[in-house]
């Protein structure tokens, strides 16, 4: 079995990422562009026929299938026209053409569909398997040491930028590249200057905590509702966010984008539900934080208590020694009173010292109520006032002190 170094040493290493700008294999990414480019010549020649004019340049939408399939449905949707409308006098060469083309549109979406489906349940796949990992952590300022490498890891973004919200103020704090280029070394070193951006009405982050959900965002269009400071820096083309959110409260944010391609739909998915895992698995980490430092207390309380009742055990036998000790030389029957006792009646009322001599007796506030016919507030009240006079801090102080005092006093 591992230590607990080499346990935890396993839990630090980062979940293993294939790179790649659109897939986790060469053969996905290949797939991927096989698709893209036969989508583009079939809208293309599908536009001829409809006579749309629709332009090759203009279907090539990178980084998004879903659009180019949207576009082959519109062309679709036209062609069936076409051969619904046809009449004996049309051209048949043309419907034929039409017909083929159409058969081909089916094609491309079937596949593009098909390929944009099992792409999805594998990005969930691997989030999956990175957020297993995540989970084994209970230390809430490791997860926060981790979160922007296991973003990496489990969405496969290249980049990963981790924020806090206090208040009305967004404070970008640390960020995680796969890649170390100029920008992003330009834009660490903008992280050291612990850059406070105020969060204005119309600020998109400002929206995210609003609606409490993820965005995407493309600053050539969303440039207004972006930080002038943070778009400068990032250099970003598109990125998808996502409020931090444990317990209800935003708390923080996640940026995340690629260095070489847009983001898409399914990346605002992804990473919108590791936000929504990572908020329950650091609000777990934080819950058990505190209850191991209600068990600290616990602990030093309880080993509080066994010192006095170890003092008391070791002085009562040291008392029994010593008085049969003077019986026996003195010959006398009792023995001469306790100082102590003078001393704390001197110091508390009559009912204040029957209150402390039941607490000696590990009475509960409760019980101490019930034995002296008065109520438990009551006795808290005689509780505060005894620990002031005995200027003591607790009851285990108190009973320690009772217990000295008294101590040589024999109960005829």
């Amino acid at each position: 079995m591992n230590s607990d170094n080499e346990q935890k040493m396993a839990l630090d290493e980062p979940v293993p990422r294939k790179s790649l700008e659109a897939g986790p294999t060469a053969s996905g990414r290949h797939l991927y562009e096989q698709l893209r480019q036969r989508g583009a010549d079939v809208a293309v020649t599908a536009s001829h026929i409809v006579g749309s004019c629709m332009q090759t340049e203009q279907l090539e939408l990178p980084g998004e299938l879903s659009i180019l399939d949207g576009s082959l449905a519109v062309l679709g949707g036209q062609l069936r026209e076409i051969l619904g409308t046809a009449t004996s006098s049309s051209n048949w060469t043309e419907l034929a053409e039409a017909s083929a083309i159409l058969a081909e549109v089916h094609s491309v979406r079937y596949e593009i569909n098909d390929f944009l489906v099992r792409e999805r349940l594998r990005r969930f796949a691997v989030l999956e398997s990175g957020l297993i990992q995540l989970r084994r952590i209970h230390d809430p300022d490791r997860l926060l040491a981790r979160v922007c490498e296991a973003v990496v890891a489990c969405c496969e973004f290249d980049r990963v930028l981790l924020s806090q919200v206090e208040g009305s103020t967004w404070r970008p704090w640390r960020s995680y590249a796969v890649a170390e280029g100029p920008a992003e070394r330009a834009f660490r070193n903008w992280l050291t200057e612990v850059p406070e951006i105020r969060l204005e009405h119309l600020l998109l982050e400002s929206e995210m905590i609003r609606r409490r959900e993820a965005t995407i965002v493309f600053p050539t269009t969303d440039g207004r509702r972006i930080s002038p400071s943070f778009a400068e820096v990032s250099e970003l083309t598109s990125y998808v966010a996502a409020p931090l959110q444990p317990a209800g409260e935003v708390i923080g944010f996640l940026h995340a984008d690629y260095q070489h391609r847009d983001v898409n739909n399914l990346d605002l998915d992804v990473l919108a539900a590791f936000a929504l895992a990572f908020d329950q698995v650091f609000e777990r980490a934080v819950l058990l934080r505190r209850l191991e430092e209600q068990r600290e207390q616990i602990r030093i309380t309880m080993q509080s208590v066994d010192a006095v009742l170890d003092q008391f055990a070791t002085a009562e036998i040291a008392f029994a020694a010593r008085n049969n000790s003077e019986t026996l030389s003195r010959g006398a029957k009792h023995p001469m009173p306790s100082s102590g006792l003078a001393e704390l009646e001197a110091l508390l009322t009559r009912r204040e010292l029957e209150v402390l001599t039941l607490m000696a007796t590990g009475g509960t506030n409760s019980r101490i109520a019930e034995k002296l016919v008065i109520t438990p507030d009551t006795v808290k009240s005689h509780v505060k006032r005894i620990l002031r006079k005995l200027r003591v801090d607790n009851r285990a102080e108190a009973i320690s002190k009772y217990l000295r005092l008294t101590l040589g006093r024999n109960e005829t």
